[in-house]
């Protein structure tokens, strides 16, 4: 089994994972969170920022719920032609590059696109079988060693220095 051009797609790596990466968070979390909301919303009521105020509470209500609804099962393969993430195919001419991440609890498999949308695909993977998986994505796309957004530096960064939770 290899990418031989072969007319049939054939299944090279098959999992099943979720679909997104998921934490369960506690409730010390919840309180440091809201309580620099609270903090925020009282500076930005005080310069009549009030628009701002509401996307930062509709932020953190799209967080409380993707945190408190856990993901489904999703069966993710790599065939000699694309790239299934459940029924959503990529073909290998539209991927641009790839590497590995961690997101809360899971480590990620993130691939660049040459499409406008989406630019980025992420699945989540099993640690075990990165090793397997880079070996066989490096034969069509190239391995970047970290993850090229400003967004995502930005994030690790603020995650590092600003813990919301208690690391135990």
């Amino acid at each position: 089994m290899g990418f031989d051009n072969t007319k049939e797609e054939v299944m090279i790596f098959e999992w099943e994972a979720a679909e997104r990466s998921y934490k369960k968070r506690g409730k010390d979390f919840w309180i440091t969170a809201i309580s620099i909301l609270v903090l925020l919303s009282v500076i930005l009521f005080m310069v009549k920022e009030y628009f701002l105020i509401v996307a930062l509470m509709a932020v953190l209500f799209f967080y409380y719920t993707l945190s408190t609804v856990p993901p489904l099962k999703v069966k993710n393969k790599i065939t000699n032609r694309a790239i299934y993430i459940g029924e959503a195919r990529y073909e290998w001419m539209l991927l641009a590059r790839f590497w590995f991440e961690k997101s809360l609890d899971s480590r990620l498999l993130s691939i660049e696109t040459r499409l406008r949308f989406p630019g980025q695909i992420s699945m989540v993977i099993n640690p075990n079988d990165e090793e397997k998986i880079k070996n066989i994505m490096l034969k069509k796309i190239p391995l970047l060693e970290n993850s090229p957004g400003f967004v995502d530096k930005l994030t690790a960064w603020v995650a590092k220095r600003l813990p919301l939770e208690d690391k135990k």
